[in-house]
């Protein structure tokens, strides 16, 4: 199934290409008139200028005419650049007209309420794909009896006040979450703070707040469970949110959000 990012890398691809067609059309128009035939003689390359196809042999060009021939030569390589980059592009804009990213989702939907209920779909409606996600049930960190006491308005208790924040950011924004839930990452188990459901490709992302990063001992630490994920192919920047504070730089809301703008939205 093709994913939501692999349409919006398509959408960047189809940009990229209309920048070089752009680029190597005004290029080629202000290149000088002809083309060049390349030969190697001896330990040297010498260039001949034709006219036309038609012209084999070419005219010598001396070296005080080597600026236009590697215009020249240039001009070749932009031609045919152009050339490819028009078929990369003509197949994407097919593509991207034709695609509906929702296709499989609407014949099941479109089945009815009595014909659904004895369906297997081939791929969930994002309503019952969350509602399956959200119900697994597990084992979250045990708190100390003597630890801070923070509730978030989906009224379970987290560690801390950013914590709150960022529960509260993605409950508002309607992203599901599940908090310290346990991931085996090789031979470990760890309790990321946030294991967040990202629905444009149904991928399961991280988040760590770093809350400690004044404390030495606490920064080792994190960089350890950084490592660790890392080995086991999870990176800051695609599937793992890190945010952090310190005594002079305190998180706040803005930050929160921020982030799910930029990584889960």
């Amino acid at each position: 199934m093709i994913s939501y990012s692999t349409l919006q890398d398509l959408v960047q691809e189809q940009g990229l290409l209309k920048k070089i067609i752009r680029q190597k059309e005004a290029e080629i128009s202000r290149a000088p008139e002809g083309s060049v035939l390349v030969r190697r003689y001896k330990e040297s390359v010498q260039f001949f200028f034709r006219n036309s196809p038609s012209d084999h042999n070419g005219t010598y060009m001396p070296a005080s005419e080597r600026k236009r021939a590697v215009a020249l030569v240039q001009k070749r390589y932009n031609r045919r650049l152009l050339s490819a980059a028009k078929r990369q592009k003509k197949a994407i804009d097919a593509f991207l007209k034709a695609f509906d990213l929702n296709a499989l989702e609407k014949v099941f939907e479109k089945e009815g309420p009595l014909r659904r209920q004895f369906l297997i779909p081939a791929e969930l409606p994002d309503a019952e794909f969350i509602a399956a996600w959200e119900s697994y049930e597990y084992e979250p960190k045990a708190f100390r009896e003597d630890g801070p006491v923070h509730y978030t308005q989906k009224h379970e208790r987290v560690r801390s006040k950013s914590e709150v924040l960022i529960a509260n950011a993605l409950y508002q924004a309607k992203i599901p979450y599940r908090y310290e839930c346990p991931l085996h990452l090789g031979d470990h188990v760890i309790h990321p703070d946030f294991t967040i459901l990202r629905m444009r490709d149904r991928k399961e992302v991280y988040w760590e707040h770093l809350g400690l990063i004044d404390d030495a001992e606490y920064r080792n630490h994190v960089l350890r469970r950084i490592r660790e994920y890392e080995k086991n192919g999870i990176f800051p920047g695609t599937r793992l949110i890190l945010t952090a504070e310190t005594f002079r730089a305190p998180f706040h809301l803005g930050i929160a959000e921020s982030m799910i703008g930029e990584y889960l939205c």
